[in-house]
């Protein structure tokens, strides 16, 4: 995909597209597939995607697919050496219609193969005293069988849990117990597969990591150097803002869990709020994404507990029922799931192989007003580090191209205080 030898930004390298039958037969793609997408999603338990194909010389029927097929796939940017080869498993075919008097085209959807195998089984199993970490790691190896080199990064979670998982599909399982992981001040776990793998991995680690690069959004260099424009956004989105009601509501800002024991009769008030997750780092950026403007009852949102408000009965103070551990990860988890979703972006910038979801990146988000002498203005709140939740790697015949949804939970410049015991509507306090 590439002119005259020269590489642009958006050119990639297809090294292998194979249909692979229950038979053992294949067919190469390369030359008859229109566009086709790979997605990633740090809340999916798998990687998926679809290919369009004009079909010729009706493959379909001669290579008998019935959902028993494979896709084999390896695909590079020119000369970096750093392919997303993988195994997929086709699990259905979808719109399906002629495009000749002797040719059809249709979409193949495929998965990893995990995701087949998990929906023809079952786990019902106990787990005594044992870790998050490890729980993952037998379903994964003992129920899936999964290649240990497919399994990218487990990591080390607290708590020794009493768990019996009481029939769920495999990945269903694994989801079921990554709600329930943390480790000191880790306690908000997501499990997803990604270029690397599979991954179990912390929202505090993910975002304590370096940058992968910086993107902006400009006008691109009409040289075909792709080192010019490869981290140029080509358009941007913005999916969700701010939205007070669902925030407060899901406990973005302040929560409380009242814990009971029926038998002691004994209760416990446990509170978390954004305050404490600023004062850990365990924010993207360095501010939280609100200032501390007060209610009528002259709370601001960080002292309103009630606004999430959960109760959790015990039987009793003893070690199997205290290794549910919730004080340690409901809230907490339950507030940064929420304000992942406070401020969300699509962008879509040249092919970028290597990205991948769970990767952070830098991002200078633009000011909507007309430049100055010193050029354009940046929104100095809003241009800050981002998590990269999902990524489609969209191919067509001529270009590639990255579909990515940034998210992020913070501010990198801290918003003006509120004036205490002003009212503004009234103009009390002047």
């Amino acid at each position: 995909m590439a002119e005259n030898g020269l590489y642009g930004s958006k050119d990639y390298d297809i090294k292998s597209l194979e249909l692979i039958n229950s038979g053992g037969q294949t067919v190469d793609l390369r030359n008859i597939f229109l566009e086709m997408q790979i997605f990633q999603d740090i809340y999916a338990s798998v990687m998926s995607g679809n290919i369009l194909i004009n079909d010729g010389n009706d493959v379909f029927t001669n290579f008998y697919m019935c959902g028993n097929e494979y896709l084999k796939i390896s695909i590079d940017k020119p000369g970096l050496n750093l392919p997303l080869e993988r195994l997929f498993r086709v699990y259905k075919v979808s719109d399906r219609r002629p495009s000749t008097d002797s040719g059809q085209v249709y979409l193949i959807h495929f998965c990893s193969d995990e995701m087949i195998s998990s929906e023809s089984l079952i786990v019902s199993k106990s787990y005594k005293s044992t870790k998050i970490r490890n729980i993952v790691n037998d379903i994964l190896i003992n129920e899936l069988k999964v290649d240990p080199q497919r399994i990218a990064s487990l990591e080390e979670t607290s708590g020794s849990f009493d768990l019996v998982i009481p029939g769920y599909r495999p990945l269903e399982a694994i989801q079921w117990v990554t709600a329930r992981g943390y480790d000191q001040k880790k306690f908000c776990y997501f499990f997803f597969e990604n270029k690397d793998g599979f991954n179990l991995t912390s929202l505090q680690t993910l975002v304590k990591q370096k940058s992968y690069k910086t993107l902006k959004y400009e006008l691109k260099n009409t040289n075909r150097d792709p080192a010019l424009n490869k981290d140029s956004i080509d358009k941007f989105n913005i999916i969700n803002d701010f939205d007070m009601i669902t925030s407060i509501s899901n406990g973005s800002f302040s929560s409380r869990l009242l814990s009971i024991d029926i038998f002691s009769q004994k209760f416990e008030n446990i509170d978390y709020s954004l305050l404490q997750a600023e004062a850990q780092g365990n924010l993207l950026n360095k501010f939280k994404p609100v200032n501390s403007f007060k209610n009528s009852q002259n709370q601001t949102l960080f002292n309103s507990p009630y606004s999430f408000f959960r109760t959790y009965l015990s039987i009793n103070d003893t070690a199997s029922e205290k290794s549910n551990d919730v004080k340690n990860w409901m809230m907490p988890r339950a507030m940064h799931m929420s304000l992942l979703n406070h401020f969300r972006i699509q962008i879509v910038i040249p092919g970028d192989i290597v990205l991948k979801a769970g990767d952070v990146v830098e991002y200078e988000f633009p000011a909507f007003e007309s430049a100055d002498s010193s050029g354009k203005k940046l929104d100095e709140y809003r241009t800050a580090r981002y998590l990269v939740a999902s990524i489609n790697h969209k191919f067509n015949a001529d270009t590639f191209e990255s579909i990515v949804e940034l998210v992020a939970d913070s501010f990198a410049e801290s918003l003006p205080e509120a004036k205490d015991g002003i009212n503004v509507l009234t103009k009390k306090g002047k």
